[in-house]
């Protein structure tokens, strides 16, 4: 027999947290706001043949961009409202 799956949730650099769903769109919200690309979708290099580079960066954790809590936090408002935020 399987055991029931537990309450919470494993939340990208924050750990394994049980929040309500208050507190869990709140806490998407704060990660949204925070973890930011770092510049445009694509850049243009200026050297024959012109290569398109898409090379941003979260401006909070540094990581590729999408970054693990951006993933996370838009994945909660899209499930919450039917869009993300």
């Amino acid at each position: 027999m399987v055991p029931p799956p537990p309450p919470g949730e494993v939340v990208p650099s924050y750990g394994y947290l049980v929040l309500t769903p208050g507190e869990r769109l709140t806490l998407a919200g704060h990660m949204l706001a925070t973890h930011q690309p770092d510049g445009p979708v694509v850049r243009v290099g200026l050297a024959w043949p012109f290569i398109a580079i898409s090379d941003r960066r979260c401006t909070w954790c540094r990581n590729a961009w999408p970054c693990n809590p951006a993933s996370w936090a838009e994945s909660v408002q899209f499930t919450a409202y039917g869009w993300a935020l």
